[in-house]
């Protein structure tokens, strides 16, 4: 049986720039470029944002629980264990469509993404009665919800509580979830470690209008090798349930859907910043529907995850066409809240890379980033307001401005930049938009409908 499969390192991974429409606030330099804006201010950066909604957070932002701030080890660790999360993305996807394809049926159940990633952006989500706030990580890559949580298996139960743990026991609305087949769980990790829980009903309170009664999520008890997760205590799962999951029903999507329609809509900040996400009636009221959509596609073995048609991508007066993914290996384009770096088909990346490279040839050239991901680097050293190359994501029926903080990617103290995206490492892996290239975006997810929808955010 398998069960949570994000329950690895979940607080190590974030990043911390902004992605925005290319028609605010840098200006125009000439067709296709931006100004960057310099930023000789050595002040601590203050929090700011909005107050409304279900409040998300940067992990090492100053609205972050503990004001972490971000250093070159940091950006380091980001871009490492975003790259392990992609590679189990693509096992774990594999092995599903490998084995359905043969008609064996499925191993087990997908409740979530491997390892780490989606814990970019955190959100407090309270627990039990009376409430216990608990700082969750926001994933739209996996669809059930899950705490830290200590089951008490002695009696009388422990009065002494760990913060950063749920415990049913202490919860007067806390009862065992009518599971199938079982609410026990096990899930095996790719570096051989194992964790485990269970399957819990207790109320759960989502921002300051929603308290939702009997809702079912998992109490995943610490792995004792693995340790403190930091700031995430768990994750909200906002991914898709397949039909084929034992646990689909068990979705946050599913189990509120008649308070919340399946439709939500959140706005990913910059470090500096807090964003939202709303549901149901106020999604659409908070994230205002901007005239152009593009369609969420259903894809056989396609896990929690959302599918869209990604058509080409514009860097500069460059305009590279996106294989398709039913015309080569690849199942496809997704776009995910928990990823932070843009994953292209290596020939794509190869030309906008080039290209980028072409632009960017004023300045030095920088050592790629520790690991490899990113490799198209330049020094700005003594290099102010440097020119930036305009991007487009074009989807069917939808294009997306991009701000060039969402083009480059800073690091060194913001001397270096290097271009955001990366090549997948196979051309059978999944094709993934990640989160550096969707903030300060209101994206509204329309699951009835089946559409997405994309416009200006204000977080």
């Amino acid at each position: 049986m398998t069960g949570s499969s994000a329950l690895m390192a979940i607080g190590h991974i974030l990043m911390c720039y902004t992605l925005f429409f290319s028609f605010h606030a840098n200006k125009a330099l000439g067709y296709g470029a931006t100004v960057v804006e310099s930023n000789k201010s050595h002040a601590p950066p203050s929090c700011t944002g909005t107050t409304t909604g279900l409040r998300v957070v940067h992990k090492y932002g100053p609205c972050s629980p503990s004001g972490l701030k971000k250093t070159s080890a940091v950006v380091n660790q980001i871009l490492a264990q975003d790259k392990l999360r992609v590679r189990a993305m693509n096992s774990r996807l594999h092995n599903r469509r490998t084995i359905g394809l043969e008609g064996e049926g499925t191993t087990g159940t997908y409740l979530q993404n491997d390892l780490p990633g989606a814990g970019n952006f955190l959100v407090s989500v309270g627990f039990g009665t009376p409430l216990k706030d608990f700082n969750l990580a926001l994933d739209t890559g996996s669809y059930v919800t899950w705490v830290q949580c200590e089951p008490c298996t002695e009696s009388p139960c422990p009065q002494q509580q760990n913060a950063s743990l749920y415990y049913p026991s202490f919860s007067s609305t806390s009862s065992n979830a009518p599971c199938s087949p079982e609410c026990n769980y096990t899930q095996p990790y790719l570096d051989k470690s194992e964790s485990g829980g269970t399957f819990v009903l207790d109320t759960v309170s989502i921002g300051q209008d929603y308290q939702i009664p009997e809702f079912i999520f998992l109490c995943a008890v610490p792995d004792k090798q693995i340790g403190d997760f930091g700031e995430a205590n768990g994750i909200l799962g906002l991914g898709l349930a397949s039909s084929d999951d034992d646990f689909a029903t068990y979705s946050l999507a599913t189990q509120t859907a008649n308070l919340f329609g399946r439709v939500f809509c959140h706005c990913l900040p910059s470090s500096s910043n807090s964003g939202y996400v709303y549901f149901g009636e106020k999604a659409r009221e908070q994230c205002p529907f901007s005239g152009t959509y593009t369609r969420l596609l259903r894809k056989p073995f396609s896990g929690s995850y959302y599918f869209v048609n990604l058509i080409a991508i514009t860097l500069g007066q460059k305009k590279v066409e996106v294989p398709s993914g039913i015309l080569s290996s690849s199942p496809g384009t997704i776009i995910d809240s928990g990823t932070v770096i843009t994953h292209l088909p290596s020939s794509v990346y190869l030309e906008l890379s080039q290209e980028f490279d072409r632009l960017m040839s004023e300045f030095p050239p920088a050592n790629p980033s520790d690991d490899g991901v990113l490799k198209a680097c330049y020094n700005l050293v003594d290099h102010d307001n440097p020119a930036i190359p305009e991007m487009v994501l074009h989807f069917e029926n939808l294009d997306v401005y991009l701000d060039q903080t969402a083009v480059t990617w800073k690091g060194n103290g913001m001397s270096q930049v290097c271009f955001a995206f990366a090549a997948k490492e196979d051309e059978g892996d999944l094709t993934i938009i990640g989160n550096h290239q969707q903030q300060k975006l209101n994206i509204l997810f329309n699951i009835p409908d089946q559409r997405l929808e994309i416009g200006p955010g204000k977080c």
